[in-house]
């Protein structure tokens, strides 16, 4: 397992599987919880198979008006993910 961590500030980013390519940003904890959260309600609806990844990312694109990637985002970005994949929240 390979990651970029600061130690000062307890902020670390894993890697791509055997690279040094980090796979977002680097993160505190409290940004890795919500970072965390955000995944927990938004990869369910590709992986129970009900569409595919890149459709998952596609309709978050269409509820936020702007394409995200989870591991870059920040905690306001985060909940609005949260929001925006909320089961009580039409799929459009």
């Amino acid at each position: 397992y390979m990651c970029w961590y600061c130690k000062d500030c307890d902020a670390y980013v894993g890697c791509h599987h055997n690279t040094q390519k980090p796979l977002g940003t680097m993160a505190n904890k409290e940004l890795r919880e919500w970072r965390m959260k955000a995944h927990a309600v938004f990869d369910p609806l590709w992986k129970d198979g009900k569409m595919k990844r890149k459709d998952a990312y596609y309709l978050l694109k269409q509820k936020l008006g702007r394409w995200v990637h989870i591991g870059e985002s920040d905690i306001e970005t985060c909940k609005q993910v949260i929001e925006a994949m909320n089961p009580q929240t039409p799929l459009l």
